[in-house]
């Protein structure tokens, strides 16, 4: 998974799907049994504090750590945008994440260090890497995920997450695919869901409704888009330009360091990300 440690790796099944554990180093061991103990703990509130976020509702505290991270992830882009956001629930995944990170880390701090450690769940991960460390491309999270990871190159830390019609989060923009790194996971979630739905700047054939409960619950009433179909250059270009607007507001403020987005065999890039090895984001030409 990394270039010089052999990591060590454990799942937990918990709200959307399953939750990885991966780490190297001295301290992996102890870090992968804190990951087991905070997983468990927030296994215990986060459907709760699911469906509460669903609800959409800013003024609420969830019982669960998890929740409470994501509403203040959530208020960090109430306070740029005065228009509607995508639901307060696409930032939880990312969230359950930077949260067992914070105690893996902890734990390997105690334990003689830790070179490399990841939480992935769903379409996000949070990420940990020593300088000289670099993710290889058989980590057990979504390939296109991974190969985001590595063209963005050494020294990145923080999350990643994805958006779009091909990831799990439902979107009502036309974009295939969007990646974004930021400064935590539940940041990496809730941008990627932004920039996916800026991308709604032509018509598109609705979607179904999402299969999973609590997402029917937080996108009820909202459209959801399905693939954009057969659309001319020009309109492609057009939902691209749309979404590299709120990546450069998301950039300055400092919410985004990279993204890459993709749609009908084209894609923009924002930030230090090589888009010639996303080979997975199917783009043939990119800006």
């Amino acid at each position: 998974m990394f270039a010089t440690t052999v990591p060590v790796e454990k799942t937990f099944e918990i709200w959307p799907g399953r939750l990885t554990f991966s780490a190297g180093g001295s301290g992996a061991r102890d870090a992968l049994d804190a990951a087991m103990d905070a997983a468990r703990d927030l296994s215990r509130s986060v459907v709760a504090d699911a469906e509460l976020l669903a609800r959409g509702a800013m003024n609420v505290l969830p019982g669960g750590k998890a929740g409470r991270l994501a509403i203040e992830t959530a208020s960090l882009f109430r306070d740029i945008y005065s228009s509607e956001l995508p639901p307060l629930l696409a930032v939880l995944p990312g969230a359950v994440c930077d949260t067992v990170l914070e105690t893996m880390l902890e734990a390997a701090r105690n334990s003689g260090g830790s070179e490399f450690v990841a939480v992935s769940l769903g379409d996000a991960v949070a990420f940990h890497q020593e300088p000289g460390v670099r993710l290889s491309g058989d980590a057990d999270m979504p390939p296109v995920l991974v190969e985001f990871l590595v063209a963005l190159g050494e020294g990145v830390q923080g999350g990643a997450a994805l958006g779009g019609v091909r990831s799990g989060t439902p979107t009502q923009g036309g974009l295939d695919l969007v990646a974004v790194q930021s400064r935590s996971a539940a940041v990496a979630g809730f941008a990627a869901a932004i920039l996916a739905d800026a991308g709604a700047g032509v018509p598109l054939p609705p979607g179904p409704a999402p299969k999973d409960r609590l997402l029917a619950s937080a996108w009820e009433g909202r459209p959801v888009a399905a693939g954009a179909g057969l659309i001319d250059a020009d309109a492609v270009w057009q939902v691209l330009s749309a979404a590299v607007r709120q990546a450069t507001v998301l950039r300055d403020k400092r919410l985004l360091g990279a993204a890459a987005l993709g749609v009908k065999g084209r894609g923009r890039t924002i930030g230090p990300v090589d888009g010639d090895r996303l080979l997975r984001f199917g783009v043939s030409e990119w800006r």
